[in-house]
């Protein structure tokens, strides 16, 4: 049980970590990102000129985490989890904003419409961010022993927020990817297996069109394509079905060697820039949920902002979630 512990540790520290690196590549093309860090960026460092995260700190997280520590508060406060309180959570936040780091317009946008009681549908509001679905990683520890559990609860705290076709299904991949790498499921030191991941990650997928996303992660594998290939045909932009394709693939591609996985995420910026503090935030949670937490080199993870905090709350959800599947049994 300690390994699993350790993994909880790892997929909030490896969100974090994912975030807090990536946020100063975010919306800078590649030539200029290499050009300003002299070559990849391997470290925290002060945010790019052009990405939205200047004026933060190198070791500072953005409000894509602050979201996942919430529901992650919100399920060891209630002992379980429980949408109303995770958006009470989520209403108080966004009335503190002070404390916001550039969230997601969208989100904000939906937490005002629900609390002064209008229902997204009735105002057509739609989102496929990647936003809506980071906090599924937390679903996925929660029930991480059920991916058809983790699925559910996915799709419930991602549509608080985010309504769209897209999102339904990438949270639903989302929570059961990262309760297959706890269960260890499938040995990705084969690449038969990890075709074999892929292919039980479709079965949660609902509609057609979102299936051929990971079809191209297949494609992209299956002739060990690098991870410029997958940028150019996968996308890397905020939509969900480009940031969350390409994640998989990069840590897939590179689960041999999870760090370079990691740092993959980090730097797949691209020819116009890319959404890389989300990409490293996911790719950081599956290295996290597939190797534990120190598969991260020290000097990061005690760098971080909050890096206790971060120890304590995943240790708090683990707890949670053992007395909770006691409660079941």
């Amino acid at each position: 049980m300690d390994t699993l512990l350790d993994k909880f540790k790892g997929v909030l520290l490896g969100c974090a970590l994912g975030d807090a690196i990536g946020k100063s590549l975010e919306d800078v093309p590649q030539y200029e990102a290499l050009e300003f860090y002299g070559g990849f960026l391997r470290g925290f460092s002060e945010p790019h000129p052009m990405s939205p995260s200047v004026g933060l700190k190198p070791y500072q997280t953005t409000d894509e985490t602050t979201i996942s520590l919430l529901l992650a508060e919100s399920i060891v406060e209630k002992k379980g989890l429980d949408p109303y309180h995770f958006f009470e959570k989520l209403r108080k936040w966004a009335e503190r904003e002070e404390t916001h780091r550039y969230p997601d317009p969208a989100l904000i946008t939906a937490i005002d419409l629900i609390s002064s009681g209008v229902k997204l549908e009735d105002v057509g509001l739609i989102s496929s961010s990647v936003e809506g679905v980071l906090r599924c990683t937390i679903t996925g520890l929660f029930h991480y022993y059920n991916p058809y559990l983790a699925v559910e609860a996915g799709r419930l705290v991602s549509l608080i927020t985010h309504r769209s076709k897209e999102i339904y299904d990438a949270s639903a991949v989302v929570s059961a990817l990262v309760s297959y790498l706890l269960l260890e499921s499938f040995n990705l030191e084969h690449p038969q297996e990890k075709l074999m991941l892929l292919e039980h990650l479709k079965k949660f997928i609902k509609y057609e069109r979102n299936r051929q996303y990971l079809d191209r992660v297949e494609e992209l594998l299956s002739r060990n394509a690098d991870a410029e290939e997958a940028i150019s045909l996968l996308g890397n932009s905020t939509f969900v079905f480009e940031a969350l394709p390409l994640s998989i693939f990069l840590f897939l591609r590179y689960a041999d060697e999870p760090m370079e996985a990691f740092w993959m995420a980090i730097n797949a910026c691209g020819a116009v820039g890319g959404d890389t503090d989300a990409i490293g935030y996911l790719v950081g949670s599956f290295v996290g949920a597939y190797a534990g937490m120190w598969v991260f080199p020290y000097e990061l993870l005690e760098n971080l902002e909050n890096y206790q905090y971060y120890i304590s709350l995943a240790e708090k959800l683990y707890d949670t979630t053992v007395e909770f599947l006691e409660r079941r049994r």
